[in-house]
């Protein structure tokens, strides 16, 4: 891996928000349990913050590879292993509730991943493009 330590960096902050947000709403945990439009906000709230978090984080994480590779992956699991554990650690016996959350985070950290990487290569490209472009005015003006 030619960029073991970005990799490192973007892993390292990327569990330590995830866990954050974990710590931070873990008071509203129980509302997914509730019947009706309650549950379905709060599940869909938390499935929202994993969205934003694993996208932000593969985009940036893509941005500047050296070359295209997949271990955007492995950073989104990294995101997803903190709420997952603390799901699972403070569940007595895991319910229904408790499986549908676990699946929705995964799903969102999923969905930002892949959507994550496409706008990360497209960041990347215009970032080259730039780079090239201020190369070529630095080379003009020494001409």
């Amino acid at each position: 891996m030619q960029d073991a330590a970005r990799f490192f960096a973007y892993s390292t902050w990327a569990i330590m928000v995830s866990v954050a947000i974990i710590l931070f709403t873990h008071g509203f945990l129980d509302y997914v349990a509730e019947p009706g439009w309650v549950g379905t906000i709060v599940l869909l709230a938390f499935g929202f913050l994993y969205l934003n978090l694993a996208y932000a984080a593969v985009k940036r994480y893509i941005r500047k590879v050296p070359v295209p590779t997949n271990t955007h992956w492995v950073l989104t699991f990294l995101i997803w292993l903190p709420p997952a554990i603390w799901i699972i650690a403070s569940a007595e016996f895991l319910q229904t509730t408790d499986l549908l959350l676990l699946l929705v985070t995964a799903l969102s950290c999923g969905l930002g991943a892949f959507y994550g990487n496409r706008a990360g290569i497209k960041a990347r490209y215009e970032y080259i493009q730039a780079l090239k472009e201020h190369r070529e005015k630095l080379e003009a003006e020494k001409k």
